[in-house]
């Protein structure tokens, strides 16, 4: 009998960004954007047909849970092998149907691939040209699922929530009967990412924008932008294990920035060995008559693997002056390009950057209100960034 091998390929496991645009429509009171927190999983690529994995839950004490979704950008290739077990020569037409499936409390991502093969004419079993392989062909013809649900209370609490993600599936005969042995091998591998998007229990501060944190190297770097409305403010950097007990970082001066200008602000928090788990920050502002309000509040799962910097707009929705705020300062020539939903450069911007993280794009004509990308291209160092604009 011959055996029937199964070819050996390779699968890139990639991230690929997609934006929903309903899902803007997750707000808080007043028609406010809720805040988005953002974890992601890597998954590598493998054979299992089965797999769990967890997110931390949702510390109701940050605030009020508007809804949580879930994007996966899962790609996978599968190999299929049938050999004829029959006496005689057989001319079989064959269906193969695998399911895909990411699945979480509230929420079930599925993606369903068939594929026909054939007619194809297999020897009796025994002889050497009674099997046939198919593939490697990709099984997920369309990688960016996305899913969502309301404030689950599944998703709250101090703990973790658990999703899975599952393949099945297999191949039948449409024509030349019963008589056949098939195999399948199946690779995936991707990124699964949930995000949070919630609504502040009590009014927070409108000076304090566009704040980050993202970490790296052992340093989680935090950057916002301020009013600086009156002379004497000062910011202080607080965290938190557990987002009620804050302690203090540091205390960053407004300086001698002029009364109604807007501030960009850094501070990079050093790691200590025994910390684990999530570490929570926000900036609480002080102005001299003793006013105090707060930032949103930003979440790190010290657990997952360094964080991708990227960049923010302000303000967002845009006017005709687009502010770009770089999660991490940056040095060398940088393409600015505003696209459109269909693909289309509505406009560009070359900047040359200078160990700072900010840069301005004004919107020479103005384009019609709705959705847009702004692209960022790093040309000395060979990145890129892409974030949602919406213009009004």
């Amino acid at each position: 009998m011959k055996h029937f091998y199964l070819r050996g390929f390779v699968l890139l496991a990639f991230i690929a960004f997609y934006i929903n645009p309903s899902y803007s429509q997750c707000l808080c009171s007043g028609g406010i954007p809720a805040t988005a927190d953002d974890q992601t999983i890597t998954i590598p690529p493998t054979k299992t047909s089965t797999l769990n994995f967890n997110f931390l839950q949702f510390n109701p004490a940050i605030g009020n849970l508007s809804c949580v979704t879930m994007q996966d950008t899962i790609t996978g290739n599968s190999v299929t092998g049938a050999i004829n077990t029959g006496p005689d020569s057989t001319a079989f037409l064959f269906q193969l149907t695998l399911t895909n499936k990411v699945s979480g409390p509230g929420i079930t991502i599925i993606n369903v691939y068939n594929a026909v093969h054939g007619y194809d004419t297999l020897a009796p079993n025994g002889d050497p040209t009674d099997t046939i392989t198919y593939g490697p062909e990709n099984i997920i013809t369309n990688p960016d699922g996305i899913g969502m649900t309301g404030g689950n209370a599944a998703y709250l609490g101090l703990g973790t929530v658990n999703f899975a993600y599952s393949v099945n599936g297999g191949m039948i005969t449409l024509d030349g009967g019963s008589n056949y042995r098939s195999a399948v091998t199946t690779v995936i591998g991707g990124i699964v990412h949930l995000t949070y998007y919630w609504c502040p229990t009590t009014p927070l501060g409108s000076t304090i924008t566009n704040f980050s944190a993202f970490k790296n190297n052992g340093l989680i770097s935090l950057q916002w932008l301020a009013t600086n409305d009156q002379s004497g403010i000062t910011y202080e950097v607080q965290y938190s294990a557990d987002a009620e007990t804050w302690a203090s970082a540091a205390t960053i001066p407004a300086g001698s920035a002029p009364a109604g200008t807007v501030g960009q602000y850094q501070y990079q928090y050093r790691m200590s060995a025994n910390e684990t788990g999530a570490i929570y920050f926000r900036i609480k502002r002080v102005d001299p008559e003793g006013n105090i309000t707060y930032s949103i509040v930003k979440v790190i799962n010290l657990e997952q693997a360094d964080q991708r910097p990227g960049i923010q707009i302000y303000p967002n929705p845009v006017g005709n002056n687009v502010i770009v705020q770089f999660d991490e300062q940056q040095t060398g020539t940088i393409n600015l390009e505003l696209i459109s939903t269909t693909g289309q450069i509505i406009q560009k911007k070359v900047v040359q950057m200078a160990g700072n993280s900010l840069a301005n794009m004004e919107l020479i004509s103005h384009p019609a209100k709705g959705i847009y990308f702004l692209r960022a291209q790093d040309i000395s160092n060979n990145r890129q960034f892409l974030t949602k604009v919406i213009v009004n």
